[in-house]
């Protein structure tokens, strides 16, 4: 059986691939690679790329969801809801910290600051 190859994108499905593309621009500082509207963009964020696919997600709504390590969180949730963007509360995993957002176009992000815990970020 053949292998996979490493992670060429992550593939979020939008209803404006423009105003999806925004978002991940100016809120979130990802860099456009690719512009094909109204149908296609590729933008790097991190060290991933994501493709915005023009269409719903073929599992009812939710498309792919990335996983970002950040240094920290409480300031990164500050910065989206400065933006409008609300956020899931902080959750405890072992080792780290996460927390859940969504982008316009309903799609789950996640962020994660290891080493960190509840406490020191506040329950919120």
């Amino acid at each position: 059986m053949a292998r996979l190859g490493s992670l060429d994108y992550v593939m979020f499905f939008a209803p404006d691939v423009q105003v999806l593309t925004a978002f991940y621009r100016d809120v979130l500082e990802a860099t456009p690679i690719e512009e094909a509207y109204p149908h296609w963009a590729r933008l790097r964020l991190a060290n991933i790329d994501l493709g915005i696919h023009a269409g719903g997600a073929s599992d009812g709504g939710r498309g792919g969801q990335p996983a970002f390590r950040v240094q920290d969180l409480a300031t990164l949730r500050a910065h989206l809801e400065a933006h409008g963007v609300p956020c899931e509360a902080y959750a405890a995993i072992p080792g780290a910290v996460k927390m859940d957002f969504r982008d316009p176009a309903g799609n789950v992000l996640q962020a994660l600051q290891w080493g960190a815990d509840l406490d020191t970020l506040g329950a919120r």
